[in-house]
Order: structure tokens, then sequence, then C-alpha cells
């Protein structure tokens, strides 16, 4: 990308020399001999900097700096004056200016004043941009992931943002389902609504319904007041319906009636009452296996079925482990006021190794309880359920990590791994394979030539390629 830099000064001369010293530079050029055509050109093109000369007809240069710093914040300036003075330098700092030179000038003394203001803002630009691409890639609404589902779930999420459909989120106990939903409804037209959950396993059959639609006075023993229920509270909003499995055939059939007409009556009421609401479910069960068995609705279960998303678990996406880990020693108020902010290899070792039964709740659970334990700013060992690092069952993939070496190096050839493996999936197909691990091809092809990666390598099965990759530096001796 160009480097464009403009200069303001009423001097033809020094505006000339300028033009000619930047050129040969290979910078691209303009100049302005007063205020009103600088402003011209800086509304018809972008420019990285400005040199402003202290005197300009119509304006002074330090007034002038300042409503340029204010209207074009990304464009630095460097004050150009033949009056030199402590009090004007400190003046034009506090201007904006990003230095400040005295005529006459030096061609070596504006070319490296020049670079160096250049340069700070190639390195802020560079930081900005890495920062976003982090935060774009690993993180979205409160959740943290490398994993490539995740990424999808992510989209999908983006994609409801606009709509008002029925969502049924499954999963295992502890996998984020209300923190997706909560994602739903904050990233959607909804946000301004409220969010209102409500665990459907926590109530029996009467009580969930007042919970639910609410009640009149005098409409049953101890009803002394009106109460607004959930449905109600959520108009406008999203009402979040977690453990939906547990909920009764007859409930069903009420909800049931609710979900199509958007309209409910309280308990001991005679009138209806237009509902403006989102529907998010959630479940850890198989509801297809409860309609067969019937005890759920087939009707209930399509009308909560609209749009499925399933949030795997945790050891499908053990690379999310440190993630997590960071995220929660982040956020978690115990940490800081402890000072902890990291964890030891170890520590990490013990945490990719474990089978996760209780999921993203359960790692949490282990943090805090190491968080407690610890002194210093470290978390050196956890302390895991049982002791129980092997695989869930039903996972098959052996897992054969290298424990001991730098976290650095246990990333590095996790990349590796994770780069040969969706290589191999892809028969080393680039776009494909760039596409699944959601960066671009110029990406994918550097980090393949710096593993030494080959794409020709993948194109047909049973080659070299399809020998473990994860462990390259470890001793094949036998004993």
């Amino acid at each position: 990308m160009e480097t464009r830099i403009l200069i303001i000064d009423d001097d033809v001369f020094i505006c000339r020399q300028l033009e000619e010293l930047f050129r040969a530079q290979k910078y691209v050029v303009d100049s302005a001999t007063t205020a009103a055509d600088a402003f011209d050109l800086l509304s018809q093109q972008t420019y990285s900097l400005a040199l402003i000369d202290l005197k300009i007809p119509g304006a002074d240069g330090l007034s002038l700096t300042k409503e340029v710093r204010e209207r074009w914040p990304d464009l630095d300036v460097i004050m150009i004056t033949g009056y030199a003075s402590i009090k004007g330098a400190v003046e034009a700092i506090k201007q904006g200016a990003s230095d400040y030179i005295t005529k006459p000038f030096q061609n070596e003394e504006i070319l490296l004043a020049t670079e160096k203001v250049l340069e700070k803002r190639r390195l802020l630009d560079e930081i900005n941009y890495l920062r976003g691409q982090l935060a774009d890639r690993y993180s979205f609404a409160n959740m943290v992931s490398r994993n490539p589902r995740m990424h999808e779930i992510f989209t999908q999420i983006e994609v409801l943002s606009d709509s008002d459909a029925t969502t049924l989120l499954t999963g295992e106990s502890g996998t984020g389902k209300e923190l997706c939903a909560r994602a739903i409804h904050y990233q959607g037209k909804r946000k301004a609504g409220k969010f209102v959950p409500i665990n459907c396993a926590a109530f029996p059959d009467t009580l969930l319904e007042s919970e639910l639609f609410g009640y009149e006075r005098g409409a049953f023993t101890g009803a002394i007041h009106d109460r607004v229920g959930k449905i109600e509270l959520s108009s406008g909003g999203t009402l979040f319906l977690d453990e939906i499995e547990s909920i009764s055939l007859n409930m069903q059939l009420k909800l049931l009636r609710v979900l199509e007409e958007r309209e409910i009556e309280r308990l001991g009421a005679n009138r209806r009452l237009k509902i403006n609401m989102r529907v998010i479910a959630a479940t850890n069960v198989d509801l297809e296996a409860l309609v067969a068995n019937g005890q759920m609705r087939e009707d209930f279960y399509y009308r909560v079925n609209v749009v499925p998303i399933r949030i795997p678990p945790l050891r499908e996406r053990i690379e999310d482990v440190p993630l997590l880990v960071a995220e929660f020693l982040r956020n978690s108020q115990l940490a800081k006021e402890k000072d902890i902010n990291r964890v030891s290899n170890k520590a990490l070792a013990q945490l990719m190794g474990h089978a996760w039964p209780g999921n993203v709740r359960e790692l949490g659970n282990v943090l805090e309880r190491s968080i407690l334990k610890t002194n210093g700013p470290m978390i050196r060992e956890v302390d895991l359920p049982g002791g129980d690092q092997r695989p869930a069952p039903g996972d098959s993939r052996r897992r054969d990590f290298d424990y001991e070496i730098p976290l650095k190096e246990f990333l590095r050839r996790a990349e590796r791994d994770y780069l040969g493996h969706i290589l191999r999936k892809y028969r080393g197909g680039i776009s494909h394979s760039a596409k699944h691990a959601l960066v671009d091809a110029a990406t994918l092809h550097r980090k393949m030539k710096s593993y030494g990666l080959k794409r020709e390598e993948f194109r047909e099965r049973g080659t070299k390629a399809d020998r473990p990759v994860f462990r390259e530096n470890q001793s094949t001796s036998s004993t």
C-alpha cells in the first residue's frame, strides 16, 4: 500500500524541496499552500502523514494541527517552523503533533523524523490488526474457540441474529448451552429486550405453569397479588427454556399453543395477552428417543426444533483448553485478587489430558479449586476429579502428546499436527484446507513451508504424510 504525505506550507520553494525529497524515497506527495486547499485534499485522499508550517495564511499551524487531528485522528503531523522555542515545541505536541522541526532543516533530519513517525504508525496499525485478527478468529460473544465446529456455530449465531427462528441447543451438560443462548439473544435484534431463562426441571408441573404463565390475585390459595410469568416477562426479548425434556406432556400442549399463537392467559384470568418473544430451548438428552417412547409430543418436538445447534463436548475440542484457561483466569475475580495469571506446563498437560465428562463447567470448577490452593502468580498443578486422565469412552483418537516440552514448542507441534490432519483429509487441497482452518491460502502456504509440509505428500493415501507428525522430535530408539 502506498504511503501518501501532505505538505501544508505557504512557501512554494519549501513545498517543491520536500516534494522532490519525498518522491525520491518513493512516497506519494501532495502540497497545499492554504488551509482551505489542505482540507480539500484531506477530504479526497487518505494520508499517512502531514507536515504543517507554523505560519499559514488564514490560520496558524497550531490551530490547524488541532483541527486536523480532531477530524482525521489517524493522520500523524510533523510541525515545521522558523521560530524555534521550547514553548513552541511543547505547544505543538499538546495540539497533537508527533514531532517538531525548525527551519532551516537538513534533508537527513526531515527524512529521519518522517520515517520515525511512519514506523510508529505501522507498528500501531499492525498491533491493531493482529488484535482484531485474534478477536475475530478465536472469540465471539464471550465464547472462545479455535475449533472449526465452534466457528461454524459462531457463524450460525450471526445468521440467526436477524431472525426470530426458534432454536434448539443440544449438547452434554456443561458445554455452554446457556452461554450460546445468550449470544444468540445479545447478538440479535432483540438485544434491547430481556433474556429470561428458566430451568424447566427445577419446578414440578403445577409450579412450572404458574412460573411460565403467571397468575392473577386469588387464582389459588396463596395468590395474594398478581404475578407476571416468565413468558410475559420475555415479551420483546428471548425466553430460554432449559432442560425441556423434563416438561410433562400436558405442559407441552399448553406451551405448544403459546408457541403457535403467541398468546397467553394468566392463571385465574379471563383475558388473553399478545406476546412478542423469541424462544430458545436446550436439552442434554436425545429428544427423538423421547418422542419414540411417547415421553414427548411429536408436534411439540418439531415446533422447538426449527434451527438445531449441537454444541460439541470439550473432549472433541481439546485444543480449546488453553484458550478457556486464559479466559477463565482473565475473568476470575479471585485470580485477580491473588494475581494469578498463568499455568505451568505440567498443569496444562494435566488439563489437556483429561477427558472432561463435565465439559467447560468442570474445567471452571477445577481451575477455581486450583486458584484457591495456589500461592504465587502461577498454577503449578491441578487436582483433577478421580485422577482420571484417560480418554472418554467412545473417543477412539489416541492423543500421544509430549507434555515435558515448553508450551511454545507444544503449540508449534500441535499446529503442525493439525495442519497435517486437514491436509490429509482434503488430499492436499489448499483451498478446502484453508477454508477448514479459517485462514487464507497464503497463510496456509506460509505455515506449510515453515513446517516442511508439501501438498504432494498428501495427495495419495498411504504416503509418509499418513504417519503421525506430532512427536517428530522424539527418540525412536528401542530398548
